[in-house]
This record gives structure tokens, sequence and C-alpha cells, in this order.
């Protein structure tokens, strides 16, 4: 049938029934049957005779067929086929992830092993002044003192390997330090002020932001040692420790006391000068005593010795007054010497000494004291409020230099009542010693024994001095100045732990694409299942009237996205 044919058939029909519906434009109605019908040559037109596509209404009784119309552009998404399928390939997608896991975790293996990961320790310093970058000296803290050639020497010494590697190892070391979390929040805060507003002001802050850490990482690359990861592990928590040695040697001692703290030997002295250096480390030992108590916040009783520096500070009082004083005594009243003449001379020399420093002292003061009567303090006036002749009153103000001033007067005025002491001392012990006679043969062998019963003591005293402090120095004051955080480990452990850290970030990309492979794949099977389904309904022909489905002309497709037409 040719097109022309089509049109003249159809223009029969619609001129004799237009009329019936009140339809005056015939040409519509034959453009949309040659639409809907693909002039005569569809399916549904030439089979059964339904030129428009027209569906069966809920009042339509005649004659129908199943049918899967193209006009239909929607696309309709089954859910229910996803899930179906994602259930169905569920095992195999997990087989498959357990699987590159495990290659994943091989390889990671693999490349640790090969490479030789470095090894990483965390210490940590809790010092006062560390936090602004000072050792406990008020020096610049210097963290690289960490992998000291000393250090790295002892540690191969204690170790029993090659001392000659040691620079090549210092190469391998690296410390860093680790930011404080105040200034990761200060540069956080400031970044996020001048990411908003891009201010200048939180720019320069920015770049001021300045911190001192307080924790380092310890980083030693061993690869190039010779060493195995064991043997480099224990190398470096050696390291570390010998450096808390090396840290208490160099901080934790007060050595300008504890030099001064030495055994008294008597012997190449004469009695009154053996009296003369017993005073005066009896005064180093109080003065020692002292400063190690008042920085002792926990009243700290030395393991080792049994002692706190309150009873130490007694046992030094009671030397002093009880057996150096009778000792002093009895020489003195006693006029006990080894050889008076020299013990004149020595007398002589020390008042003549004493005299050139007392001289000193007294220009000293002079000058000072002139010092003070000329300074002249800041002035304010005060203006009484309301006064006709505009006058006031005239303060003084506190000066920080004038305040110098007199605190050196005082110091100046007690050294020359200290040296003037001393010198009315010697002279004494000189005109004694030259108007007295000399003490006995046997009262020269008792101040021998009682000399020597006091310097026993003395040294005696000085010892448990020097171990309390050392005690107090190593489990007290600096018990926690250094830490080892978190020591190396060169165990089989700890190699499968790097490895685990490595592999992580891989891993998670790969698990990754594979869940979203997995559910690609399961979305497009879902679909292709669907459209298989939906193109093998079968299309009823035989029985028609047991397959009529009634749809409205506007109604939405079924459950199996098909549309039901029927001809007339």
């Amino acid at each position: 049938m040719t097109n022309q044919e089509f049109i003249d058939q159809v223009a029969v029909y619609v001129k004799k029934n237009a009329a019936i519906f009140g339809i005056c434009v015939h040409s519509p109605i034959i453009a949309q049957a040659i639409l809907e019908s693909g002039w005569g040559k569809s399916k549904l037109a030439a089979t059964y005779h339904n030129y428009f596509g027209l569906k069966c209404g809920t009042k339509w009784t005649g004659k129908s067929v199943n049918m899967n119309t193209q006009e239909e552009d929607t696309i309709t998404i089954p859910v229910v086929e996803i899930f179906r399928q994602l259930k169905k390939y569920f095992l195999p997608w997990v087989l498959v992830a357990v699987i590159f896991a495990g290659l994943v975790f091989g390889g990671s293996m693999v490349v640790s092993s090969s490479k030789a990961s470095p090894l990483t320790a965390m210490v940590g310093f809790t010092f006062d002044g560390i936090e602004n970058g000072l050792d406990p000296n008020g020096n610049e803290f210097n963290a690289n003192s960490l992998k000291s050639p000393a250090i790295i020497e002892e540690t191969l010494s204690d170790l029993n390997m090659d001392v000659k590697k040691t620079d090549a190892i210092r190469n391998n070391i690296t410390v860093s330090g680790v930011v404080p979390e105040d200034a990761i929040d200060k540069l956080t805060a400031y970044e996020s002020v001048f990411s908003n507003t891009n201010s200048i002001e939180a720019a320069q802050k920015i770049m001021d932001v300045s911190y001192f850490p307080t924790q380092f990482e310890v980083q030693f690359s061993y690869g190039d040692s010779g060493m195995s990861r064991s043997q480099a592990a224990d190398f470096l928590n050696t390291m570390l420790n010998n450096y808390k040695i090396y840290f208490m040697q160099t901080y934790g001692y007060n050595q300008a006391f504890g030099d001064a703290l030495t055994a008294v030997d008597y012997t190449g002295y004469d009695y009154p000068q053996a009296l003369d250096v017993l005073s005066s480390s009896l005064d180093s030992l109080k003065k020692y005593i002292s400063s190690l108590s008042s920085n002792d916040n926990t009243r700290f009783r030395s393991t080792k010795t049994g002692y706190t520096f309150s009873d130490l500070s007694e046992a030094t009082a009671t030397l002093q007054s009880v057996d150096y004083s009778s000792l002093y005594s009895y020489i003195m009243g006693k006029n006990v010497t080894k050889d008076k003449d020299s013990l004149a001379t020595y007398y002589q020399y020390r008042i003549d000494s004493l005299n050139r420093s007392l001289n000193s002292a007294k220009e000293r003061l002079s000058t000072i004291t002139d010092s003070i009567n000329n300074y002249k303090k800041d002035s304010m006036v005060v203006m009484a409020g309301g006064s006709a002749d505009n006058t006031g009153t005239v303060l003084t103000q506190p000066s920080t230099a004038y305040d110098d001033l007199i605190t050196q007067r005082t110091d100046a005025q007690g050294s020359v009542s200290s040296l003037q002491q001393q010198i009315s001392d010697y002279q004494t012990r000189l005109d004694k010693l030259q108007n007295t006679p000399l003490g006995s043969k046997k009262e020269e062998e008792k101040v021998e024994t009682d000399m020597k019963n006091v310097c026993d003591k003395m040294n005696q005293l000085i010892n448990d001095v020097n171990e309390t402090a050392d005690d107090y120095f190593e489990t007290a004051s600096y018990t926690n100045a250094y830490n080892i955080l978190v020591p190396a480990s060169g165990s089989v452990s700890s190699s499968v732990s790097n490895a685990i850290s490595n592999m992580i970030r891989p891993m998670l990309i790969v698990e990754a694409l594979l869940l979203v492979a997995y559910l690609v794949f399961a979305v497009v099977r879902a679909f292709m299942v669907s459209y298989r389904r939906d193109k093998l309904v079968p299309v009823a022909v035989e029985e028609p009237a047991k397959e009529t489905v009634s749809v409205e002309a506007d109604s939405a497709s079924d459950d199996n996205d098909e549309k039901e037409e029927s001809k007339a």
C-alpha cells in the first residue's frame, strides 16, 4: 500500500465518523494516524487495525492484545534487582578484596625489608627553660647533642662495634622537633583568619609564630651501617640511654660547689692554719647544703645515705659549733703550734693581706656613700586642685638605681666589718703567740688526736653531702628532665607493624576501587537482566480475552514497564 493509498483509505473512515463527534477538520486526524501507525505499516495497525495506538480504558469490553510500545522514554530503576545482584556477587567480591589485601600487604613487607626503613624513637625534655629553647644553664639548647660524636663512640664501644663508623652513623641520624600543640593551634587560627579575610596582620602573625619543641623524633637510617634491624635498634636505644648519663653529667651537678667539697688534709699545716682550712671548708659546706635545700621542694631523702638536706645542715652546724669550736678553743688557749716563728710569719702575712683588702673595701664604701649623697631621685610635682598660685607639692619617686646603691653600701659595710674582725682575730693570735708560753708536748699530742677526729668527721660529712647531692640530682631534681618516650623497636612485630602502616593507604585505595567496581557491576547487571526480561514478555493473541488489561490513555506503566495496546 502506497502512502497515498493509505491516506485515501483512512480519509474514508474519518469523513464517515468525524461528523458524529463534531470534528470539522479532518487533516489532523489523518496526520495522527500516519504518525501512530507508520503509514499503516506497524504491527499494531497492520495486524490489529489500531491506527492511533489506542489503549484500553476502564470501560473497554472488546478484544485486546499485550504489546511493548515505543513512545515511552522514561527509565525505571530496578532497585529490587540491584539488591539481588549485590547479594548474588557479595561473596566473590569479598574473596577478591581479601586476595588484593594480601597482595598489598605482601608487597609492603617486601618493600619494607628491601628498603630497610629507618628506625624511629621519641624523646622528651621537661626541665625549666626548654619551652623557651634554653638548656638548664640558660644557654641555647641544641637537640643535635643527642647524636654527639662522643656519645656515638661510647655507644659503639659498649656494643663492641667498630668506632671508626662514628661519623658515618652520625650522618645517618636525624633529630627533628615535634611542633607543640599550642603552636599548631595558633597557626591554624591565623591561617583561618587569613584565608577568610586576607588580612596582612594575620599573615604577619603566621610568620611571627615561633615555637620551641620539647619533644624530638630521632630517626636512624641504618641501611648503610651494616647492621641488622635488631642491631640498629639496640644501638639507637643504647645511644639515647647514654645521652641521659651525658645530660646528668652536664646539667645535673653544681660543679662550682662540688669541686670545693673535697677531703681536708691537715697534715701539711700548722694547727692554727689547719683551723682556718677547716673553717673555710665548713663555710663552703654550709653554703652548698643551703643551696640544695632551697631548690628542694620534696624534702628529699637519699636512698644511698638516708639523709635529708636538713639532716646534713644540722650535722654541719653541730660539727662547727661543738667539735670545731672545742678544738679551736684548746689550740688557741694552750697556744699549741708546730713552729712558732713560721706561724708568726703566717699571722703577719694574713694581717697585711687583710689590711690591703680592708683599705680597698673602705674606698669602695666611701665611693658608694658619695654616690648616694649626690644622687637625685626622680621628682614629680603634684598640683593642688584649684590653687590660685598654681603651686604644688614636690614628691620624690623611687629609683631602681638608687636602691641598687643602697644595697651595694650594705654589702660594702658588711665586707669592712668582716675584714676588721678577721684582722683583730689574727692580731690577737699573734700577740698571744708572742707573749704566752707554748703548749707542751702532751698538749700537742692531744691536739693531734683531736684534729684527726675532727678532720675524719669533716671528710665523712663531705662524702655524705656529695653522695646525697648526686642521688638528688639523679633521682629527684632531673628525674624527668629527659625521658625516652618511645624506644626504637627492631622486632619482627615492629616490621609487621611498619608494613601495616605502610600498606594502609594503598590498601584503602585498592579496596575503595574494588567496592566501586562491585557496585557498578551490580547496577549494570541489574539493568541488563531487567531489560532482557521485559523484552521476553509474550504477546497473547490466541486468547486475548484472558490477557485483557484495561488502561486509561493517561495511565502509568505497570511493574514490567509495559504499555498495553489494543485495537477497538
